[in-house]
């Protein structure tokens, strides 16, 4: 049985680092707004709204690379925490009346 402090979570979560979007060249940024950001909400994309001057080919490997080393691992770290939280069954504990 997992035993959680609520006060100690609590205070662990408002004293965790916000997370800090990483730095982005401009072409890498303009994919991200254009393509990522737009894609993962479920939005069409047409090839005839890029400016494909906007960015180089190594734009495309540094937002892949965004994308797998960051973003990826910051949901799957989260939707562990989540699932952890989920999981933990409520302790009927004794209460003490004064």
């Amino acid at each position: 049985m997992i035993k959680v402090n609520v006060k100690k979570l609590a205070e662990a979560v408002g004293e965790a680092e916000a997370f800090r979007f990483p730095d982005m060249n401009t072409g890498t940024e303009y994919l991200y707004y254009k393509l990522y950001v737009r894609l993962t909400r479920g939005e069409n994309v047409r090839f005839s709204e890029l400016d494909f001057r906007a960015f180089r080919a190594e734009d495309i490997k540094s937002l892949h690379n965004l994308c797998e080393n960051v973003f990826e691992k910051s949901i799957y770290t989260a939707i562990g925490i989540i699932n952890d939280i989920q999981g933990i069954k409520p302790a009927n504990a004794p209460v003490d009346f004064v």
